[in-house]
């Protein structure tokens, strides 16, 4: 596998084409903090990211890596369900986010019980549509080798094929095999970008 660049590189590396210094960006599923991390890096000191986790240690796990990295000043953690995004963002967020990015699944090392179901993800899914700016996007990785996974990936990918106008899937990325199903990476954009 040396030489591969991984989904998540792939995916961060689509990221740049959306946000800019001063850029709002939104991390729905912070776990580990490195996409966090990367949207910190892209929207510079002038801009803001939102990563929201339902696991405090995710987010003490984040902090600490943001803290490392002199990040920690441009991200608000927010503690709640992503499914209940509404809620859970600063007023003044809708229409202004540059990228929303979600990672689901289950925390690496965490506890695998505690994990993104399609009831909650949908929802944040639509969601950070209505929080996206005209020229924002939205970048999903679902995964499809734990218990549930399945199931989340194909309402993903139900979401991603009813997309409402002006909103379509620019990009999509499966890996794995039909005997060992891999992530599965979507973007949406406005049309024509």
């Amino acid at each position: 596998m040396s030489g591969r660049r991984s989904l998540t590189e792939i995916a961060q590396e689509a990221w740049s084409r959306y946000l800019r210094p001063g850029s709002w960006a939104l991390d729905a599923t912070a776990g580990n903090g490195l996409d966090t991390e990367c949207l910190a890096r892209l929207v510079g000191k002038e801009g803001r990211v939102f990563a929201v986790d339902i696991q405090e240690i995710a987010l003490e796990i984040t902090r600490q890596r943001l803290l490392k990295a002199g990040l920690a000043d441009r991200v608000s953690l927010v503690r709640g369900d992503h499914g209940r995004l509404r809620e859970l963002l600063a007023c003044g967020t809708r229409g202004r986010i540059g990228l929303a990015c979600f990672n689901l699944g289950y925390l690496p090392n965490g506890d695998h019980a505690i994990r993104t179901r399609p009831s909650g993800t949908i929802p944040a899914l639509m969601e950070a549509l209505l929080q996206l700016a005209p020229d924002g996007a939205l970048s999903v990785v679902t995964y499809r080798g734990h218990d549930g996974a399945m199931e989340e990936a194909a309402a993903v990918e139900r979401f991603f094929n009813t997309l409402p106008r002006p909103w379509t899937c620019v990009e999509q990325l499966a890996t794995g095999s039909a005997e060992k199903p891999g992530p599965v990476w979507w973007l949406a954009a406005t049309e024509g970008d």
